[in-house]
């Protein structure tokens, strides 16, 4: 609690100015807490028809307690995949694209500033909300203790996947132009654009791909 000087009967104009000038002070240091500090987002992390999430990114990392850069992580790992490894090798290649740098994690995950599928941020899905264990996960990753275990990997694709909505293409080309390459052909333009394949046996439903 600040305590500030009151003005009396003998107070001089310059005291009541500095009593003035110090509340407004106090008054203008709240209201930029209030503009830059965004308090709890009180909606959950669930994406709408639209493919975005409604709430908050800064508000939904806020309320986990966690920066948003490993909430922002954490997200695309808890979307991308199903088990601790293969959400740790996403988290990895995700650390390899931003070059170690945490301030670059949610410019380059949410380019239109908000949390949502693939559809709206199109290097990686984050529409599902993390859980606590891959929030670890993700802080570990940021905090420089988790090795390049996906030697230089900076993407990664599911050939099973692909390959599944190739099909929907096949059937209707014309509704589904975006899903025209089959896996193989998906990893032949890679692989002629400079990238080489990593594979990892603990995360076999996934292939990575770097250009170390």
């Amino acid at each position: 609690m600040i305590n500030l000087p009151t003005q009396s009967k003998r107070a001089t104009g310059s005291t009541w100015f500095y009593v003035a000038g110090l509340g407004g002070a106090v008054a203008a240091a709240g209201l930029l807490r209030h503009l830059f500090e965004p308090t709890v987002e009180t909606r959950l992390h669930i994406v709408g028809p639209d493919g975005y999430v409604a709430a908050s990114p800064a508000g939904l990392a806020r309320a986990a307690g966690f920066p948003l850069a490993v909430y922002a992580l954490a997200s695309a790992m808890q979307s991308e995949e199903k088990t601790d490894r293969g959400r740790l090798a996403v988290g990895r290649a995700i650390w390899n694209v931003v070059r170690e740098q945490a301030g670059r994690i949610f410019p380059k995950l949410c380019p239109t500033g908000r949390l949502g599928r693939q559809i709206v941020n199109s290097y990686a899905d984050t529409s599902r909300p993390p859980t606590s264990r891959t929030l670890d996960l993700a802080s570990a990753i940021v905090a420089g203790r988790v090795s390049d275990f996906v030697e230089g990997a900076v993407q990664w694709d599911a050939p099973a996947a692909i390959d599944r909505n190739h099909l929907l293409y096949l059937q209707d080309p014309v509704r589904y132009p975006k899903y025209r390459r089959s896996a193989a052909e998906v990893a032949a333009r890679r692989v002629k654009g400079g990238a080489r394949e990593v594979r990892l046996a603990d995360v076999p439903d996934t292939r990575f791909w770097t250009y170390t």
